[in-house]
């Protein structure tokens, strides 16, 4: 059995020949008993952000050269991930007074949650005003998505038992880096992990550096 994979990386294997999910990495907004929500941070598409918000026509602080990202198969509302503390909902592990509450179907992850986290340097929004606020902060790291990828209960664990998937650790350098790197750097960094595990306290260099 797989850990809570919330505010992780699930990256996929080279295994993996789904072309939904080819060489992707994914972003775990959410992972509990009810299923898992994520979002694909290396899948831009054609359309810029600013397509696809209201602004001032006349504003000249508007972020103009985010590209919306296809966050996965699953048709969604606009969201935003995103380092700007108290926008949003935070994406980070829970702590014991946690509480997570969806009114609609468990399957839908946009209803009202009421939830506390341990601070998070990466928060989720789909709220129209708060899109605004982050047009306009050409200072945060920001990535717009459109669509979202979702498994059922137990779904996600049973690709993970048959190799289609690779667990890592979620840093602003892949999250919100060069999509074109960033399955590579999501894998090399799992490589790195394994080996310090196995020896503990040694350094490992890039071998494409030698």
């Amino acid at each position: 059995m797989i850990s809570d994979l919330t505010g992780r990386l699930v990256i996929a294997s080279p295994h993996l020949s789904d072309g939904n999910f080819y060489r992707s990495v994914i972003f775990m907004v959410r992972h509990d008993d009810e299923g898992a929500f994520g979002l694909l941070i290396n899948r831009p598409s054609e359309k810029r952000f600013r397509q696809l918000v209201e602004c001032s026509p006349n504003e000249d602080k508007i972020r103009d050269d985010d590209f919306v990202y296809i966050g996965g198969p699953v048709p969604g509302p606009l969201l935003a991930l995103h380092n700007v503390p108290g926008i949003g909902d935070p994406c980070g592990n829970a702590t014991d007074s946690t509480k997570v509450e969806f009114e609609d179907h468990p399957a839908d992850p946009f209803g009202e949650m009421s939830i506390q986290f341990d601070p998070s340097p990466v928060w989720i929004s789909s709220n129209e005003d708060h899109m605004k606020i982050l047009a306009r902060r050409k200072d945060a790291k920001v990535r717009f998505f459109i669509q979202y990828s979702g498994w059922g209960p137990g779904q996600l664990e049973a690709e993970f038992r048959h190799g289609g998937w690779i667990e890592g650790e979620a840093n602003e350098e892949i999250v919100f880096g060069d999509p074109e790197a960033c399955w590579e750097k999501a894998v090399r960094q799992c490589g790195h992990d394994i080996l310090g595990q196995i020896a503990p306290g040694m350094s490992f260099g890039d071998p494409n550096l030698n």
